[in-house]
């Protein structure tokens, strides 16, 4: 099965040492993360995302009934293209997405490794909040999926998780390992569709989410390099690629 593998392809593949990276005395993980959340709701430009985050997802939802019940969607799903798109449910879950993390702090700690410790920290910071994030809007919204099996829908996890991933992943090493990161967190994605388990606006809002967080968690990284947003444009729902200068600091 191609969950171990997973795991340690992520956790070896950080192997190198990030871009910009300097050593310092990181403050404890459990004191990180509880700062992280408030700069969740603190930070000015999370307003920004969270806005278009919203505004995208409600531009989406506009596609969601037609999407969920197009019967080339439901053909997708018996197809050869839809059992590709399968591994795309173990692979954004929050049992691989955390282990992930937590096999390159682990890795980065056991190697004496300190960028790749640091790669890991943000990681499993990124994946705390993010997933804490991710089920209390679940349990608040309490959307119906569009399967019916649960009103869990909204936001989407698998989405959030990936994307949050993919963000601190960038963050660390530029687009030589974003864009793949992100093409993998938009195939995680695609594949929930796919399965019937959310709505367009279920993903493109935990898309938002997973953003938000890994900016948020890295925010120290304040070197020039383009940043990544959800963006609604006339007619359509898209992500955009900004050049951003140096980030505010942190708490």
């Amino acid at each position: 099965m191609m969950v171990p593998g997973v795991v340690v392809h992520l956790a070896l593949s950080a192997m190198v040492q990030p871009q910009g990276w300097e050593p310092v005395e990181p403050p404890r993980l459990a004191h990180q993360i509880g700062i992280d959340f408030k700069n969740v709701f603190t930070t000015k430009e999370n307003l920004a995302t969270v806005s278009v985050g919203l505004g995208a997802a409600w531009g989406a939802s506009y596609l969601d009934e037609e999407i969920a019940q197009s019967t080339s969607n439901s053909e997708l799903g018996e197809s050869a293209a839809g059992e590709a798109l399968e591994p795309g449910r173990i692979l954004g879950g929050s049992a691989v997405q955390i282990g992930a993390a937590f096999a390159t702090y682990g890795l980065g700690k056991l190697f004496h490794r300190p960028g790749v410790e640091s790669l890991g920290r943000d990681l499993v910071r990124a994946q705390v909040v993010t997933q804490s994030l991710t089920l209390v809007l679940k349990t608040a919204t309490q959307r119906e999926r569009p399967d019916g099996s649960n009103q869990m829908s909204f936001p989407s996890g698998h989405s959030s998780g990936t994307f949050a991933t993919a963000t601190v992943l960038q963050r660390h090493y530029g687009w030589k390992v974003g864009v793949p990161a992100y093409a993998v967190a938009g195939y995680v994605a695609a594949s929930r569709l796919n399965q019937n388990k959310h709505y367009l606006s279920d993903v493109v809002f935990g898309a938002a989410v997973g953003i938000l967080v890994g900016r948020t968690v890295t925010l120290e990284l304040g070197s020039s390099r383009f940043a990544v947003s959800p963006t609604l444009p006339p007619g359509g729902i898209g992500v955009q690629f900004t050049w951003v200068g140096q980030d505010s600091g942190i708490e």
